[in-house]
Parts: C-alpha cells; structure tokens; sequence
C-alpha cells in the first residue's frame, strides 16, 4: 500500500508541473512520462492524458497518439529494452514532427526531444527485463536510481523553462520520499551551482529548498495564503511528510528471538503435556534395572540376546518389570521383575532439565544471530535499496552452514542474479537460492549430492513391521535420516517406533541444534503415560555443503560405513532413546563415494560383519546395495525373517 501512495505522490507532482511549462516543452515531457510509466504498468499511461484538457487540441491528439501507441505496442515492449527504447524514440519522433509541421523549426523542441531521449535511456538501462513462467515481465532493477534519475531530468527542465518559484520547491520535497539523504546534498550542490553561474546574488536563496527536502511541511512559510489552491499544498506537503515515517523496521533480534521462543514455548506445551499423563518414576524402573543385571544376569550362563545385547536386555526387562506375559528367553527369574510404579510419584526434575537444556541452547543460538547481526543488516539494507524491503528473516542457526529465509513486503518480482549478489556482498559467500510460494531461502551450495534407498519388512507372520523410518529434505538440500526399532513386533512395536518418529518430524522442525533436538526427544520420552514403551533411535544429519555428517545413535544396531572399500563400524553403548555424548554421538567426514547403512538388529542379528562386508560395492548404487542386502537375507532364511527389518542406504556422489 505504501509503495502505491508513494506512487501517486511522485506521479501526482510529475504530471500537475506539467502545467506550469511552454505548452512545447510539456507535450514532450508528457510523452516521455506515459513511456516511463509503460515501463511499470501499460495502464498507467492514461494518468498523463489528464493535462490534454489545458493544452491545444493539437498538442492533446498527439498526446492520445503516443498513449495510442504504447497501448497497443505494449507485447513488444515488454520483450526487451530495445523495443522499448524505440516505442519512445517514435512517440519524440511523431510529436517534434506534427509540431514542425504546425509551428516550424524550434530549437527548443529539439533540445528537449534528444534531452528526454537520453534521461529516458538511462532509466530503461535500470530496468531488467526477463520472462518469468514464459511471461515477459519488467522489473526496475533500482527504483531509488530510477527515481533519482527523473528528479535530475525535470531539474533541468524546471530550471531553465519554469519561472515558478514553488513547482521547485515541490521538487525537492521529492528527495524526502526516496529517503536517501545524501542525495539531497548533491541535489542542493547542482541547484547552488547552477543558480552560481546563472546569478550569484541569488545563492542565498538555496537555504529553504534544502529544507523542504529533509521537512517538507516547511513549505507552508512560504505561502502567500492569498489563493485557496495553497490548501491543496499543504495537504500534500503533509502527505509527503507522513507517508516515509509508515516504513516498517525489521529487528534483526527481535525476529530471531521471536523465532526462539516460539519454538521454546512449542516444546514447553509438548513437554507439559507429556508430564500431565501421570507418568512412571524414571529412577525406580532404572534402579530396578541395575538390580537385576547385578544380580540375575551377571551370573547368567544362557547365551541368550538379552544377556549379551544391552538393549535387548532392557526391551525384555522393561517387559518383565510391567509384569507382561512375554518371557521370549525363556528366563527363570522373570516373575520376580515386576515392579509397582507408583504413579502418584512423579519426579518434576525432567522439566527442569528440559528447561536447562533449552537454555544453553537458547543462549548459543542467539549469540550466534548477534555475531552474523552486521551482515544480515547490510543484506536486508541492500535489497531494501533496491526496492524489495524486508518483513520477516527467519535464521536457520542449527544449520553447520550459512542458511536462512526471508519474506519480502512486495509483489514485486524476484531478480535471482540481483539477490545472489547482495547476499555475496553481505556474507562474502557465494550462495544459492530457493523460491517457494511465500519464502526465499538462502543457502551454501551443496558439494556433494545425496541419494538414498529403504526398505522395510515384517517378520514372518506379521502383517506390520515394528520397525520405521523418517527421511526429510531440508531447503538447503541437507538431510535428517531416522530409523526406529519398536520393542517386540507387530502393532505395539509399530506404534512404539512410529510414535518416537512423530516427535522427531515435530521437533527437527524447531531452531536448534539436533543434539539439543534429540535431548528434548529423551525428555519428552521419559515423561511418556505408557513408559513400557521403548523404542531403539538412529539419528542422522547430513549438511553437503561443508561434507560433515552427525551420526546419533540411541540403543540401536550397529551403524556401518563404507570408505574407499573399507567398511567402518560404529556401535552403540547407550540404552534405548538415551543419548550418550561419548558412546552413541559422531562428528564424521563426508566423502564423494561413501555409503552409510542404517539399519535394525532384524539385519545385524542374521548378518555377520564378514558376509555383510561381501555384499555391498563402493561402485553400487544406492538401490543396489540395498536390493543385494535385503535379497541375500531372504534367501540366507529361505524367505521366513524371524525379525523386522528395516534399512536406510544413503550414498554420497560428486
């Protein structure tokens, strides 16, 4: 709305002082606004019509002659500059013409026909023009210089041909619309200058336009009030002055921290209402647990899973502690697990952790925003010179490289090259960019290309696999992988892994770091009502851009990399959803050709180190590799799993 207010204003000014020139003069600045404002809309080329009411008749069919023009040349216009250029040079052409015709030769005319030629060139080499959706579009590349460029134009004009004091008042009171101060100064040294040479006793008389041009209410001191038409002055020295002061601000901190803690008081919603399900003292159960490896599985001599596989040992006690009628191993002690959890017990320490850990998390990110403050300010400075402010920046600080997006105030259409350079010239990076319906992202290009293959399989007899996976591409072409193994089999299992899965979809989406992340996933999973329900976790980030990959896993199989033929192995120590910084967290390198498998024990029980090592290739494919996988399992257990199974093979490729 403001940018049409400001609009009118210029325009509104542009086409009234049109009556204070030799009626020449004005039907040759009247031509050269209807082809300035073909440039921003072919409609707006009537506005100017409006003054053939005050010229001769002649002079007004020439001015409907170029509108004519405009109009129905207008899909040529649009194409590219040139075309432009000459729908111009032919309406200058038509009116020095029929004025020739009628008057005769006028040195005048001709000056100011090759003047606006070359002010009209000037201001059609500031515009892009490009086709967008094989739409031919015009965009002013800068609307300030644009502007800039008409006020020295119609300077000159007024100077010499206008003997009214007040239409160059007027003038400057447009320098105060464009809001750039430091022109005002040039235009103040062009107008002293000028005024110098024309006539040095008049120097003083510079003093009031280069206040109308910071103020321009002052104009009403140099009103006679003898005529009434002075109301209509004041009126639009009080519009002018007005309008500018509607520009809205963004805060690069408080953007960032709104952001924050609207992500905070989500997590503080879910967390509570975890915690009102009457939730199962963590301690007791954790302190049973200990009690029984201590006792019964220290001296076990079975060769069961549960004895020589951690979390297997605290899926089947959990089972056994809730008194369920699951004895899988065939354990002798297992009626003496159960516990009676009283739920009247709750421990409010969970919240309180949450809260600690949110903010440490809180505090980095923001003062991560305050050390990019400078540069983020000179990108949104930048644009906004450019016609294209602000409204909302949203800082992806969880991100390892640079990426953020913005929403802009404007319908104006987008100018990628133009974006890319400022965001260079803000962040001396060079970075890519995304344009969805209402947002652009910004991110570090990605140096490696990720491609991935899954597959998920229920365990003979069951209809539905205990095992799931979640798999989201970010705008900046980074990746989170999870893979989740249920407790047991079938629909329990199902809904257990499905139900850490959700709380992960929800919580990636917030601003923090996926360590943070996946502290929060703890927290809210220790709170859970059904705390019999567990759920194994591997988590993994991938940012191609700086080749670094973050591997999280908690309570879950064994992860497996391949690198330059070699197959690396990363195990867990850490029970289900319990995040272990130094058992179960990886800060690894990516390289072109690496392979990673995340995988359930529904392969790492049935497959060996060795035969899994003879199945997968550095040449494969993604796909491949997890086809020969999946198929050598199945034919090793004569199509009959004993267990889910679920795979996630992601390859990385220059």
């Amino acid at each position: 709305m403001r940018k049409y207010a400001v609009f009118a204003l210029h325009y509104c000014f542009y086409i009234a002082s049109l009556l204070f020139l030799p009626k020449d003069i004005s039907i040759f600045t009247a031509s050269f606004l209807i082809s300035i404002l073909a440039l921003e809309n072919v409609w707006f080329t009537i506005l100017p019509l409006c003054i053939g009411f005050y010229l001769p008749l002649s002079h007004t069919y020439i001015l409907i002659a170029v509108f004519a023009y405009h109009l129905l040349l207008y899909p040529f216009i649009k194409k590219n500059r040139y075309y432009a250029l000459g729908v111009f040079a032919l309406s200058s052409l038509t009116t020095f013409t029929v004025l020739y015709i009628l008057q005769g030769f006028q040195a005048d005319t001709l000056k100011i026909m090759l003047y606006l030629l070359v002010i009209y060139g000037v201001i059609n080499a500031l515009h892009v023009f490009q086709t967008i959706e094989q739409k031919n579009t015009i965009i002013p590349y800068q609307q300030k210089i644009i502007d800039l460029t008409i006020l020295l134009g119609y300077f000159f004009i007024f100077f010499f041909y206008c003997k009214n004091t007040y239409v160059m008042y007027f003038l400057f009171m447009q320098l105060f619309l464009i809001r750039d101060f430091k022109y005002n100064l040039v235009f103040i040294f062009i107008y002293a200058l000028m005024i110098g040479i024309k006539d040095y006793t008049k120097l003083s008389s510079i003093l009031l336009p280069t206040a109308i041009s910071y103020m321009p209410i002052t104009v009403i001191f140099t009103f006679t009030y003898k005529n009434i038409i002075w109301i209509f002055g004041m009126l639009y020295s009080i519009l002018v002055t007005i309008i500018p002061f509607t520009d809205k601000k963004l805060s690069i901190e408080q953007n960032y921290i709104n952001t924050l803690f609207d992500d905070f008081n989500k997590y503080i919603s879910n967390l509570n209402e975890e915690y009102n399900k009457n939730i199962k003292i963590k301690e007791l159960k954790e302190k049973k647990f200990n009690e029984i490896s201590k006792t019964y599985c220290s001296t076990c001599m079975r060769s069961t899973l549960c004895r020589t596989k951690l979390d297997k040992r605290y899926s089947f006690l959990s089972a056994a502690m809730l008194g369920y009628r699951q004895n899988i191993y065939d354990c002798p002690y297992y009626n003496r697990f159960v516990i009676d959890a009283n739920t009247e017990n709750m421990n409010k320490g969970f919240e309180y952790s949450a809260m600690k850990s949110l903010s440490f998390e809180l505090s980095y990110l923001y003062n991560q925003s305050l050390a990019l403050k400078k540069e983020y300010e000179k990108f949104i400075s930048l644009l906004f010179s450019f016609g294209y402010p602000i409204n909302n920046l949203d800082i992806n600080l969880a991100s390892s490289s640079l990426y953020f997006s913005i929403k802009m105030d404007t319908n104006k259409p987008i100018i990628e090259s133009l974006f890319l350079r400022c965001a260079y010239k803000a962040f001396g990076e060079r970075l890519e960019i995304k344009q969805t319906k209402d947002q652009i992202y910004f991110y570090k290009k990605a140096q490696l290309k990720i491609t991935y293959a899954h597959t998920i399989l229920a365990k003979e007899g069951n209809l539905m696999s205990g095992d799931n996976y979640y798999i989201k591409k970010d705008y900046n072409n980074s990746y989170v992988f999870a893979l989740s193994d249920g407790m047991g089999s079938g629909y329990n299992a199902y809904t257990e892994s499905i139900d850490a899965l959700k709380t992960i979809s929800t919580l990636s989406s917030y601003h923090f770091r996926t360590k943070t992340i996946l502290k929060l996933l703890e927290d809210i999973y220790e709170l859970r009502s059904n705390y019999d329900r567990y759920a194994t976790l591997d988590f993994l980030s991938i940012d191609p851009a700086n080749r670094k990959m973050n591997l999280y896993k908690m309570g879950s199989s064994t992860t497996y990399i391949l690198h330059n033929q070699k197959l690396l192995k990363y195990e867990n120590q850490a029970l289900p959803l319990k995040l272990d910084d130094v058992n179960s967290a990886y800060e690894l390198d990516l390289f072109s050709g690496d392979f990673i498998f995340l995988l359930s024990d529904g392969i790492s029980d049935f497959i060996s180190n060795k035969e899994f090592e003879s199945l997968v290739d550095q040449n494969q494919t993604a796909e491949e590799a997890c086809y020969s996988i999946v198929d050598y399992l199945k034919k090793k257990e004569k199509g009959k799993l004993k267990d889910d199974l679920s795979l996630i093979v992601i390859k990385a490729v220059s």
